[in-house]
């Protein structure tokens, strides 16, 4: 993934548009591995970002819903950035 940093298993996003290019990298990979089903949820869920934490939340729950119904069908790098695409929708959601 380029653009991000890595730490241990996790990523660090250094801005909203980083986020932005995975999720759109992954949607289009998971359309290409023939996950359409999942790449439409994601994408829909995306499609709600607003610059609220309401879209975020939207979003976060299209992301869990593709991490409890097709992620274990994905290849190791597909669930890699689900995983860091996720925890960067909780941090928008859910920051103090």
């Amino acid at each position: 993934m380029r653009g991000v940093r890595r730490r241990a298993q996790t990523v660090s996003f250094q801005s909203n548009e980083e986020i932005f290019q995975v999720v759109r990298g992954l949607i289009a990979k998971l359309e290409v591995g023939g996950h359409r089903t999942a790449a439409v949820e994601l994408r829909d869920g995306f499609s709600c970002l607003n610059g609220l934490t309401d879209g975020w939340a939207l979003f976060l729950e299209a992301i869990e819903k593709v991490c409890s119904t097709h992620a274990e069908a994905f290849a190791p790098d597909e669930r890699e950035a689900l995983d860091s695409i996720r925890a960067a929708a909780r941090t928008a959601v859910y920051r103090r």
